[in-house]
């Protein structure tokens, strides 16, 4: 399957925003990276 540069961007934030959902769901404080993909998955979603 082949993706653009934009699609490929789009999924590793998604991927990275759900990862960060994820730990912050057990309770684990996120760091700077994790609540900017956090963040920034939230805004894509609309």
């Amino acid at each position: 399957m082949e993706l653009s540069p934009r699609e490929k961007d789009k999924l590793l934030i998604f991927t990275a925003g759900l990862l960060a959902e994820r730990r912050l769901a057990r309770g684990i404080k996120l760091n700077y990276p994790e609540s900017i993909a956090y963040i920034s998955a939230a805004i894509l979603e609309g």
